[in-house]
């Protein structure tokens, strides 16, 4: 036979009131709480000889079980709207330590959204009008910024569902966004690497803007170049000839540009022996007078943090007289992996010395990882000595 059905966890079954002798009402009833328990839950009113049926005591209760409910993070319901959502969905991701730069393009998509969708519901959040709002988005502003919408409304909309408003997620349903393959960064060749190191050290425009050293390095390195402007000389070992990946500088809204002590993967913080030719560049460049009492080895010209941003747009405009018209900065990364493939190397020691967290499945549950690989080194020396 079956028993009575259980309450939902935070709800209350039936109130009863109970009239106590001394003139004051209880009212008590069955609550079942957090931890999935029904337990019965009791309070007394306050003495009023016009509460003749207890209704002050059930208000009571009532106030006490509000304050006994779960913290289910917010009330939302069907009436709130999406962009409110939206916004407690990206304080949960800053709480869980997403990078800020992440958080600053999602807000900016938000904000691309809200001239959207301002006015919408969640009872109005149907699958074709989120389709639809995201396909003004990629209209107006492109494929990329159309999968940042997509990707905050569905972790917006999922709060409705846990909150038990929603009984799916909308955006769930909506097609992926199809694009062009994107061509990526070209790769360079030897000679032209090794015309590269030397037009450099002869452009006037790179001396002048501080670009030979940190390009040497970005050669001798594959860096991301948030990495390379956030290396510090503490991070530098002549000795050993290696440099240490601890960080990397990035713009933060509000405060402007600062170094985190984190990189883009937990692979990321690796050390990395470095080809002849860069250890004598950052040797040279420690000798300087001041440069090597900067926290930082390559900052602006003006002392602070260089940011990656100009330092990418400072390359673009000298790339064409360099010779090499087709790169940037990323293709360094690029070069380094391919020149590995062709000597031979594996794919997991390209993987270490670029800072990847995947190689495959197989080598990364099965295979020692974060190894210091000086064949990476040994082959861009080679390659750059070899006439």
């Amino acid at each position: 036979m079956a028993g009575r059905p259980p309450l939902r966890i935070g709800r209350y079954g039936k109130i009863n009131r109970t009239k106590l002798g001394n003139g004051a009402w209880l009212a008590r009833c069955r609550y079942r709480d957090a931890d999935g328990v029904t337990r019965i839950v009791e309070r007394r009113g306050p003495l009023d000889e016009f509460d003749q049926y207890g209704k002050l005591a059930e208000d009571v209760l009532i106030q006490s079980l509000k304050d006994r409910q779960p913290a289910l993070a917010d009330d939302f319901t069907l009436e709130t709207r999406v962009v409110v959502l939206i916004e407690r969905h990206l304080e949960r991701l800053a709480e869980d330590g997403r990078s800020p730069v992440t958080l600053d393009t999602y807000r900016f998509a938000a904000a691309k959204l809200n001239k959207l969708i301002g006015g919408i519901r969640v009872r109005e959040a149907s699958t074709s009008r989120i389709d639809a709002a995201i396909r003004s988005v990629r209209t107006a502003h492109g494929a990329t910024m159309a999968r940042q919408a997509k990707t905050i409304l569905r972790g917006a909309l999922q709060l409705a569902v846990m909150a038990n408003i929603l009984s799916a997620n909308p955006v769930r349903d909506i097609q992926p966004i199809k694009t062009r393959a994107p061509v990526g960064a070209a790769a360079l060749t030897a000679d032209e690497l090794r015309r590269l190191l030397t037009n450099l050290r002869s452009d006037d425009y790179c001396q002048h803007n501080d670009l030979v050293d940190p390009i040497t390095v970005l050669i001798g390195t594959g860096l991301r170049r948030s990495e390379l402007l956030g290396l510090r000389w503490e991070d530098f070992n002549d000795v050993t000839g290696t440099i240490h990946v601890t960080g990397k500088v990035i713009r933060v809204a509000g405060k402007g540009l600062v170094r985190v002590d984190e990189t883009k993967t937990n692979a990321g913080r690796r050390t990395i022996p470095l080809p002849q030719f860069a250890v004598e560049a950052l040797q040279r460049r420690r000798g300087h007078l001041y440069s090597g009492e900067l926290p930082v080895i390559f900052p602006s010209i003006a002392g602070t943090l260089r940011d990656p941003n100009n330092f990418a747009k400072q390359w673009r405009r000298v790339r064409d007289q360099l010779g090499v018209p087709d790169s940037t900065t990323h293709s360094f990364r690029k070069t380094i992996a391919t020149l590995a493939d062709d000597a031979g190397l594996s794919a997991r020691v390209s993987a270490d010395h670029l800072g990847h967290s995947r190689v495959s499945m197989t080598q990364d549950r099965y295979m020692s990882r974060g190894r210091v690989h000086t064949e990476v080194a040994e082959l861009l020396d080679r390659t750059i000595n070899d006439e």
